[in-house]
């Protein structure tokens, strides 16, 4: 797809002083890279296990009981200071950095190490008292000081002030022995608005640089349309309170490009600071989920690591395909990351109590399995006062017991404390891909702007999720990606698309791979706009079929009363006659084939009824399934999948039962195979294709292992390519 660098986006806030402060003239030819890269940044040695902490929270006496607390249960770091900018800086340029040395100091005394947060992601009162344009707004209005989060990215106070506390953080702790990483303030981008005048006076100098004159901007966005035709960049504004349609779709992806591209400026300049004023410290921060608002791909021009907050529910309470979220989030995050490290910053620490506190273990083991080089728990303690004082955390209550889960999280710091250190240099290879657009996810799916139907990130996961029935590692790639190490390409809702990524995939298909298009793919280039011409667009040709015409269930449907619902019932999608017929979601589209064949059907759709639903076309050396519709049902992805992984001549790395998560990491002397069952049935025996060794269970030579429910195994053999 078309990207465009955010470092060439210079003047973000529209102003002079961002222009030449912020963005010097060197910085705007190539991208940031002024730091050592990641391969020689200090590398963790063995698995972070660790806890959110927050000393500014309790009297220091209660600080060494705390960390010995940790120590004995097995943490070996703790994250600090994310919220803390009032206490290090209580007033503009005095600092404070005493009480988190006597931390730090304590800390140290356990063993126990720590990653300092750059705390802007909670503003201080003295900051907004005197420039109140360091908070944004959203579409309600203005941001009134409280709560967290909504600082305003555009902003040259807020940027000259994050600018200040980074650097004084740096130059006090950049050489600290106890401290191995920072992460850039906490969960950027979210909320996901960015509503206020510096904004949007940033956001008219923004178009002014992508599309250069007004002709230009009228003629991609369609000025026509509603008379929405401009003749002065002033007069686009913000859709705080609009009229009805609001913001066309063009303008709303625009906006959201920009929003990303503020939120990396202000992210750049932390990391730029960190990189050149500390030493083997990393630096990465805490995505709430990489697929929300930012391009996460763009941020591994200069971050070290890639980390997201894992919040999946808890296993053995809802279907098991749900863990397969946590599966795919921590995949994303290890494609994006440099040299695949990542790591889980939040994690809760405690199972509710209708679930089994196995389900902690199994999570921790589902990130070491997709690659994770630690993962943080969120939190050691809940505030006696705040907004989260009712979240449970370690410490049950304010009694200083560690809640019931105790035993499994001992089990989980021990384990992964052994396995952290063998695995340390381990990779993941895969031979499945999924490509991930985030121009296409802020055109369809997240975050307030556009967001009249949120299917991007169902969609994709939902191809995740069925493709994990073919029991082996996919990764998560952008549009731009080398596909030769791919056998099975996925491209679910690539309905935006320009001509390099469509010469990229066609030689993908031609030169053997698969490739999987859904429904309305290529009918719209990188503005928002449509093509001219019907799905599957410039992929016509090779997929041998055409779509005439879509059922749009959010249009027609039995709730909104314009569908029968025994019609709605009977409407479904089927690959054999003997097979389920699955419920439909949101379309279905008519398709005509043009040389390829049906490898399902409509069913109950009146005169759709027996047209193709999915269909199979070769190209080349390779094949491309189109598939004309969605569905509610987990089993219409693993059939799909079946079909997808048959073509590709996919075999599972280890044959495995349903529900039981196969993926696969190695180094240079071992592969190991994960066996992770996501479910609450045992399973007596799986047999390995060859003598492996049991490192959970210390064992060597087994042929055969047991999973008791949401139970996980870690398997080695002498090194192979696993594919």
């Amino acid at each position: 797809m078309e990207r465009r660098g955010f470092h060439k986006l210079a003047g973000l806030a529209g102003l002079d002083l961002l222009l030449g402060h912020f963005f010097p003239a060197a910085a705007l030819q190539a991208p940031s890279r002024n730091h050592a890269s990641p391969a020689t940044r200090r590398e963790w040695d063995g698995y972070l296990v660790g806890a959110a902490y927050y000393p500014e929270w309790w009297p220091p006496e209660e600080w060494e009981l705390d960390f010995r607390q940790m120590r004995d249960l097995g943490i070996n770091t703790v994250r600090m200071g994310e919220f803390a900018w009032a206490l290090l800086e209580p007033a503009p340029g005095k600092f404070a950095f005493d009480w988190m040395d006597r931390a730090l100091a304590v800390a140290g005394r356990y063993g126990i190490r720590a990653v300092l947060a750059t705390p802007t992601a909670s503003v201080p009162p003295w900051l907004f008292q005197l420039h109140p344009d360091v908070l944004s707004g959203n579409s309600s209005g203005p941001f009134t000081y409280g709560g967290r989060k909504g600082y305003n990215t555009n902003s040259p106070n807020f940027l000259a002030a994050s600018e200040r506390i980074t650097t004084a953080l740096a130059e006090h702790y950049g050489h600290h022995p106890s401290v191995i990483g920072w992460q850039l303030d906490n969960e950027p981008g979210h909320p996901p608005q960015s509503f206020d005048p510096v904004s949007e006076k940033a956001f008219q100098t923004w178009l002014k640089q992508r599309y250069g004159t007004l002709d230009e901007l009228n003629r991609i966005w369609n000025g026509a349309f509603w008379s929405n035709r401009f003749s002065d960049w002033s007069q686009i504004r913000f859709p705080s309170n609009s009229a009805e349609g609001g913001w066309q779709p063009a303008i709303s992806l625009a906006y959201r490009r920009f929003f990303s591209d503020s939120f990396l400026n202000h992210l750049r300049i932390q990391a730029d600071i960190l990189h050149a004023k500390t030493k083997n410290q990393v630096v990465f921060t805490n995505w709430p989920a990489p697929t929300w608002s930012v391009d996460v791909f763009a941020a591994a021009q200069f971050l070290d690591a890639t980390a997201w907050d894992n919040y999946v529910s808890a296993p053995g309470v809802s279907r098991f395909q749900r863990q397969y979220t946590a599966g795919f989030l921590s995949d994303f995050c290890r494609c994006a990351g440099p040299n695949q490290r990542f790591l889980c910053a939040e994690q809760n620490a405690y199972a509710p109590p209708n679930a089994p506190p196995e389900g902690l273990r199994l999570q921790a083991y589902v990130d070491l399995a997709h690659g994770s080089h630690g993962q943080l728990y969120f939190e050691w303690r809940r505030p006696l006062a705040g907004g989260e004082e009712h979240r449970p955390s370690f410490i049950k209550g304010f009694d200083g017991e560690i809640n019931p889960a105790k035993p499994v999280l001992e089990r989980i710091c021990k384990e992964l404390d052994r396995l952290g250190r063998r695995l340390a240099g381990a990779e993941t290879r895969s031979d499945i891909a999924l490509v991930y657009d985030f121009s296409n996810e802020w055109a369809q799916g997240y975050g307030g702007v556009g967001d009249r139907n949120p299917r991007y990130n169902a969609e994709m996961q939902s191809f995740y999720a069925g493709m994990k029935v073919l029991g082996r590692n996919i990764d998560v790639v952008p549009p731009g990606a080398d596909y030769t190490r791919y056998r099975l390409v996925i491209a679910s809702n690539l309905r935006l698309i320009d001509d390099s990524t469509v010469d990229h995939l066609r030689a993908f298909v031609a030169g053997g791979g698969t490739l999987v298009l859904n429904y309305r793919a290529a009918t719209q280039d990188t503005d928002n706009s449509m093509r001219r011409t019907l799905a599957p667009g410039p992929f016509a040709d090779i997929a041998g079929v055409r779509s005439e015409a879509i059922l749009d269930l959010f249009e027609y449907n039995a709730a909104a009363g314009n569908l029968d619902p025994d019609l709605a019932a009977a409407l479904g999608i089927q690959f054999h006659a003997a097979e389920p017929v699955f419920r439909p979601r949101t379309a279905i589209e008519l398709l005509t084939l043009r040389g390829a064949e049906a490898i399902a059907t409509v069913r109950g759709g009146g005169p759709m009824s027996g047209r193709p639903a999915i269909t199979r076309n070769r190209h080349g050396k390779g094949q491309l399934i189109y598939v004309g519709c969605d569905s509610t049902d987990d089993a219409f992805y693993e059939t799909l999948a079946r079909v997808a992984g048959d073509a590709s001549s996919l075999k599972p790395l280890i044959a495995a039962p349903y529900g039981v998560e196969v993926t696969s990491r190695q180094d240079a002397h071992s592969t190991y195979y994960f066996l992770l069952n996501l479910t609450r049935t045992a399973h007596e025996k799986i047999e390995l294709p060859q003598p492996m060794e049991d490192l959970i269970g210390e064992r060597s030579s087994v042929t055969q292992i047991a999973l008791g429910a949401l139970d996980v195994a870690v398997l080695a053999s002498p090194n192979r390519t696993g594919r």
